[in-house]
């Protein structure tokens, strides 16, 4: 009797501790206690700071009698220059672990600097994936957009600004040993970040469920992620203070995060990571231009799994053509962003063919790249800029 084969591969699937919901923000000091810390180090950023919500983990280490030092010096888009000063502060000030509160700039930017604590050289020697060779301080995070998932993931995004493009860096030892996911924080984050982050989240979902790396574990967060912002993302572009509409948001972002950590990425995040380095645009914004035109590139290379996402999203694709099936996700995506009123194309970058080929070159190198439904060369990637503006 022939043996049956398994419907699934072996998968691995790897994720921090986590805690999710309203007010979990004060459960900082109980895990400084949990990993027997006392000297962290606060990474965030200005806007942080005024927004209060750095303020309340400051007031929780004092609670506990704990003496910290901050970095709040970090610019969108996180540059290697900053790693290398909050690396410095930290070694300076003997911290034994990192608290990041912040978006992804800000959790990136730490989860580096944590790398440079304990491993030597540059941080341009860590690009790629699993050059980390020495374990890390402790870093727990506390995220205040939707979008990043920097606080649940192994990659770390770092802007080369000498080459002007950014950097993937890819090890499980990136992943933080806790995340502290409170949708309060989403309270303070301006309309069109959230829009942004959100797309950002979408995003990952997509390209995480036609990832060559799928798999089962992570094809159920994608498909989760991908119908709650469908569902929430306009109700929350009209009322951005909706506690209700940010819970999912950010659960949106976290199950996304889950997929794309373990799935990784594609065309999308490679090309968008070359133009925001270069262009230093929002990570977020990049995504959302690309993401229906890099749709109708991929399709033919993985049109079950984007038939798939159609599907999950409540259409009946029986007896439609391959040609009309993919028109329908890729409208439906364009009409999401113009519900939300996201209307930015590749045109309103003004690209140069001097800054294409530049920008080309980056992103065939992207590890993101490795695992997009089709490897494209360098020319069709130019192709595809040069189509598209």
């Amino acid at each position: 009797m022939k043996k049956k084969e398994s419907m699934y591969g072996i998968s691995k699937f790897v994720a921090p501790e986590f805690i999710f919901g309203t007010d979990s923000i004060g459960y900082v000091k109980r895990y400084l206690k949990n990993f027997s810390l006392t000297s962290p180090i606060v990474v965030t950023d200005s806007g942080l700071l005024k927004a209060g919500w750095a303020n309340i983990i400051f007031k929780q280490l004092e609670e506990i009698n704990i003496k910290y030092c901050v970095f709040k010096d970090i610019t969108e888009n996180p540059k290697d220059y900053e790693v290398e000063e909050i690396a410095k502060v930290i070694r300076g000030c003997n911290c034994d672990s990192i608290i990041a509160v912040g978006g992804g700039s800000v959790i990136d930017a730490a989860k580096a600097a944590g790398i440079m604590c304990t491993n030597p050289g540059s941080i341009r020697d860590y690009e790629g994936i699993d050059k980390i060779v020495h374990p890390m301080p402790p870093i727990i995070c506390i995220p205040t957009t939707c979008g990043s998932s920097a606080d649940v993931s192994q990659f770390a995004i770092i802007t080369n600004t000498d080459e002007k493009y950014k950097m993937a860096i890819v090890s499980k030892s990136l992943i933080p040993d806790i995340s502290i996911i409170d949708p309060k924080t989403l309270t303070t984050l301006p309309k069109e970040l959230l829009i942004a982050t959100s797309l950002d989240a979408l995003t990952h979902a997509v390209e995480s469920y036609v990832s060559l790396g799928s798999s089962p574990i992570t094809d159920m967060f994608a498909l989760k992620a991908i119908k709650l912002i469908f569902e929430t993302l306009p109700k929350a572009a009209r009322d951005p203070k909706n506690i209700n509409y940010l819970e999912d948001l950010i659960l949106a972002s976290l199950v996304a995060g889950l997929a794309f950590s373990n799935a990784s990425l594609g065309m999308v995040h490679a090309i968008a990571h070359s133009i925001g380095g270069y262009k230093n645009i929002r990570h977020g914004t990049c995504n959302a231009i690309l993401l229906d035109s890099i749709i109708d590139f991929n399709y033919a290379y993985a049109a079950y799994r984007y038939d798939k996402i159609s599907e999950s999203l409540g259409y009946d694709l029986k007896n439609l053509k391959e040609e009309d099936r993919k028109k329908l996700l890729i409208e439906d995506i364009i009409d999401l962003k113009n519900k939300i009123g996201f209307n930015i194309t590749l045109k309103d970058l003004q690209l140069k063919e001097g800054e294409i080929d530049i920008i080309s070159r980056h992103a065939v190198n992207d590890p993101c790249m490795l695992t997009n439904p089709v490897m494209p060369t360098l020319e069709e990637v130019k192709e595809f800029i040069e189509r598209n503006i």
